[in-house]
């Protein structure tokens, strides 16, 4: 087994709001599309998402060639396991979509980080202190951008709340918007 990299702390990092904040995305499984709070977080090498939600959502993961254990700053392995699995997902924040490639892992507090990788890969101006991200790159404005470049951040507590209740509740399927007689033509 090889050691690649090195992800957040959870402890330090959830104490500390200066390097990360909390977003609502949409990942777009074979089965299903789900919403579901996302941290950004400077802290991580990599993107992450947790293997419940894979198997939850119908997100097809494909196994790793090399596995890879994860690493917290401190240099100790992390809780999370070995990263066996990847996925590639669609994947919508605000009027941002991409194809997002994602290490699957054991995730304790969170069901995906978009980190380092992520952060360098759209380089989004991010607003801290208003928790806006805006999608002002070259990239994101020529492939990614449907309309508004700008998404606003879910407030941590609300954020947690909302991922306990995602969780531990039954499949929520977002199958597009419906009207008295069913599914509307414009989905």
């Amino acid at each position: 087994m090889e050691n690649y990299y090195a992800a957040l702390n959870y402890k330090d990092t959830l104490e500390n709001d200066n390097d990360h904040i909390i977003v609502k995305i949409q990942l777009h499984g074979e089965k299903e599309s789900v919403t579901i709070n996302t941290m950004i977080d400077s802290g991580a090498t990599e993107d992450f998402i947790d293997r419940e939600v894979c198997d939850k959502h119908g997100i097809k993961m494909i196994k790793a060639k090399n596995p890879r254990e994860i690493y917290l700053g401190g240099g100790k392995p992390s809780a999370m396991g070995p990263v066996t699995h990847m996925t590639k997902v669609p994947m919508d924040i605000s009027s941002h979509r991409e194809l997002a490639t994602f290490q699957v892992a054991n995730l304790q507090n969170q069901e995906v980080i978009l980190g380092m990788t992520w952060l360098r890969e759209h380089n989004p101006r991010i607003n801290w202190n208003d928790k806006r991200i805006t999608f002002n790159s070259k990239r994101c404005t020529t492939w990614c951008l449907k309309s508004s470049p700008v998404a606003n951040a879910v407030p941590e507590d609300k954020a947690l709340e909302g991922n306990l209740i995602t969780r531990f509740s039954k499949v929520q399927a977002k199958k597009g918007p419906t009207t008295k007689n069913g599914p509307t033509a414009n989905h």
